[in-house]
């Protein structure tokens, strides 16, 4: 199956979107003991030349409390977004949702309609990215802070922040919060005056802030040289210094506490259950110990972790008077503690209660999965080693994040199973052979058919995502992915058109390899009501890519029937149900290869050219020779057609290259061997005078559309719109679109 329609799976709801979590786009909540750092702030006032800005230091140093004040200074400046990272941003498409949306909500005229679902974690960094750094250049100054950046993993997320930093224009900031270097390119940027940093030695606080957070905030009432010891003790620790000032509030000889507190990280554990948990009653500390398993919490979740009511207002109370426990919205429903206060209750928990923090996890587990928040379910679930329901979760909810383009988030997953549950289980060997093969793991997903294959149950079913049988999802999965033997395709539609049902989720796929495999041995009339099928089942389930290519390939039939009208049709139904689903960057390579050939057919040879040139760039990069191979023997008829040998030469031996790799090429073998026999010395007839399309262009250019809004009117890309707008100004003698309009009009051509 091609790069377009294998990118999204049956059945897409909106609810199945990436869940936004709407807590990440906001800094924590400014508090009332938080101490004014200019002298910080003003180290992050965007500079000339400066692409980076990078604040990296140990936990507890006072990072995000920075970044926030910053960010609320700045934003009366310019327009500033803000994500916070977790685990869940390894994802490409979950990174980029958020991302999107934090730019959008301070950037309303941020006009970046392609969706990281609909694009895929694969192609963020070729198609998305690009828009969104052409948009990004309309918008004025504008930044960006995403926080907590060392929570990303090697891996597509990260390469497509380097990216960023590469290309982004001069008026947009990155902001990085991180606990360690960020694994980019700051050597380059550092040599090139590109970057501004902040690291630990300057984050700490001076004498005259901790005076201002003590005797100010918390009003202890220190001595100046009480002060100056500590500052010396904790070295400016921003964490140690705050939990020296909770401990001081019930210290009677505070001199003596002074001058024996061990501020360093490694010193604080011992002294956090004597002096900070001690402070509270014992229901406060065993809210604080029970719930540091989890990364963010409200009331609700807690009483399910206590199997009591009224955590509620203990952490209402308690946000108040611990900035350790930080508000995630204005409402004061959920909240999260800072990470290293986190870290320091979850040794503290072990300590007094052994073990009960998978019971904890197993009861966030049962909690998320009630209400649906699957990928924190799954996260408690493989925590708490509750496998079996972890498993059984993943797959009934799969499609759910697939569907939307999270294959990594699946497979993450599934990785973190035990082997022996996993080699045991039909559904999630089918899951594993699915997500494998789109991110490309074709060996992987080969062991998984494998194992799947040796199982008692392999024909049983139906499976908990809907699917007919773990046989039924296999055989769709080599139908819709045949990759470069059209013959092994073809048995594999059969067979899964023989297990499969019309309500299996599978479906639109079914239809669509069924008519895919009948076209490309030649059976036309078969493959026709196959693709009707899938435009029909396509719309209905919302499987956009299968609706708007299944009527590209009827309008190729079309055209092999000699029926012109119908051939241009179905190409341009195709074409208007991509552009109004917003698959353009998507489905453009097959769409167009129908498009470019119907133009052809109606003597537009320069715009089916340009059609065509795209569409093989598109496929070229995806690795499917069975596409690929089409488009350049449809290309190499046009060129011929346009008298340009040279270009037809060129994409014959390319298409021989890679029919000759495939194991069974179908119908191409015949048709590429038919047009190398017959080489053309048909010359192109060329003339001044303007094809119908090109007519239309021209009185579009008439009007006040740019050439891209002309596109969409016309349902053509805008790389064909210019190829058509160069040939009008070749055909009228003109080298401007005044000149040419007023041409045109000498000639009552507008």
């Amino acid at each position: 199956m091609s790069q377009t329609v294998d990118a999204k799976l049956p059945g897409v709801a909106p609810e199945a979107q990436p869940r936004l979590l709407l807590t990440k786009l906001h800094p924590p909540p400014r508090r009332e003991q938080t101490v004014a750092r200019d002298r910080l702030v003003q180290r992050l006032r965007p500079r000339p030349g400066v692409k980076l800005t990078v604040v990296a230091a140990p936990a507890g140093c006072g990072k995000t409390t920075l970044l926030g004040a910053w960010r609320e200074a700045e934003a009366r400046l310019r327009p500033v977004g803000w994500v916070t990272l977790d685990d869940g941003d390894n994802d490409a498409v979950v990174l980029w949702t958020h991302v999107l949306e934090a730019l959008q909500r301070v950037c309303p005229d941020l006009a970046v309609s392609l969706l990281p679902e609909a694009v895929g974690s694969a192609r963020i960094v070729s198609v998305l990215l690009p828009r969104l750094v052409n948009e990004l250049m309309e918008q004025g100054d504008v930044a960006l802070v995403l926080d907590d950046f060392h929570r990303l993993s090697p891996g597509v997320s990260r390469d497509s922040i380097a990216w960023l930093v590469d290309h982004a224009p001069s008026t947009f900031q990155l902001v990085l919060g991180a606990r360690s270097e960020p694994a980019l390119s700051l050597g380059s940027l550092r040599a090139h005056g590109e970057l501004v940093e902040l690291r630990a030695h300057e984050l700490g606080f001076t004498p005259d802030e901790v005076e201002a957070l003590l005797n100010g905030s918390l009003e202890l009432d220190l001595a100046r040289e009480e002060i100056d010891v500590l500052v010396d003790r904790t070295e400016g620790w921003a964490a140690g210094i705050y939990l020296a000032g909770l401990s001081l509030a019930g210290v009677v000889d505070r001199k003596a506490f002074v001058n024996t507190f061990g501020g360093s990280s490694r010193t604080v554990v011992d002294f956090l259950a004597g002096e900070v948990l001690d402070a509270h009653d014992p229901a406060t500390q065993t809210l604080m110990l029970r719930s540091s398993i989890l990364e963010r919490f409200c009331g609700s979740l807690c009483d399910a972790l206590l199997e009591q009511d009224g955590s509620g207002p203990l952490l209402d109370e308690l946000s108040r008077t611990n900035l350790f426990l930080i508000p995630l919205d204005d409402r004061g429903t959920w909240y999260r503690f800072h990470h290293l206060f986190a870290q320091l209750l979850q040794v503290e928990l072990e300590h007094r209660e052994p073990g009960l923090a998978r019971t904890l996890h197993r009861r966030a587990f049962a909690w998320h999965r009630e209400r649906g928040s699957i990928d924190e379910a799954v996260a408690h679930g493989l925590e708490a080693g509750a496998f079996a329901e972890t498993g059984e979760l993943i797959a009934a909810r799969w499609l759910d994040h697939v569907n939307v383009g999270r294959y990594e988030t699946v497979h993450a997953w599934v990785d973190r199973l035990p082997a022996d549950l996993l080699q045991a289980s039909g559904p999630l060997l089918h899951v594993k052979a699915w997500v494998a093969t789109h991110t490309g793991r074709r060996e992987e997903a080969a062991h998984a058919i494998a194992a799947a294959e040796r199982l008692p149950d392999f024909d049983q079913g139906p499976l908990p995502d809907g699917t007919g049988s773990v046989e039924g999802g296999i055989a769709v999965l080599r139908a819709a992915f045949p990759w470069d033997d059209v013959g092994a395709g073809y048995a594999a539609a059969v067979r899964a058109a023989e297990l499969e049902q019309p309500e299996s989720p599978f479906w639109p796929l079914v239809c669509y390899s069924r008519g895919w495999c009948h076209f490309f041995v030649g059976e036309f009339a078969e493959a026709d009501p196959w693709f009707a099928a899938a435009t029909d089942v396509g719309m209905r389930a919302r499987h956009g890519p299968v609706a708007c290519i299944a009527p590209g390939y009827r309008s190729l039939i079309a055209a092999e029937l000699g029926d012109v009208d119908r051939q241009t049709f179905f190409a341009e139904q195709a074409m208007q149900i991509m552009y109004e689903l917003g698959l353009e960057e998507l489905c453009r390579g097959d769409v167009g290869i129908a498009f470019g050939v119907s133009l052809a057919a109606r003597g537009e040879l320069t715009a089916a050219a340009a059609e065509l040139e795209y569409c093989v760039g598109t496929l070229r990069a995806f690795g499917h020779p069975i596409y690929l191979a089409n488009a350049l023997i449809r290309q190499i008829a046009v060129f011929r057609d346009l008298g340009d040998t040279e270009a037809a030469a060129s994409a014959i031996a390319e298409a021989r290259a890679t029919v000759n790799s495939c194991p069974d090429p179908g119908i191409l073998e015949e048709r590429l061997a038919a047009l190398e026999r017959s080489p053309s010395t048909q010359s192109a007839q060329r003339t001044a005078a303007l094809s119908e399309r090109e007519l239309f262009v021209l009185r579009a250019l008439a009007g006040p559309l740019s050439q891209r809004d002309i596109g969409r009117e016309l349902y053509l890309s805008h790389h064909t719109i210019r190829s058509h707008t160069k040939s009008i100004y070749r055909k009228l003698g003109a080298s401007s679109r005044a000149e040419a309009l007023e041409l045109a009009r000498e000639r009552s051509l507008i």
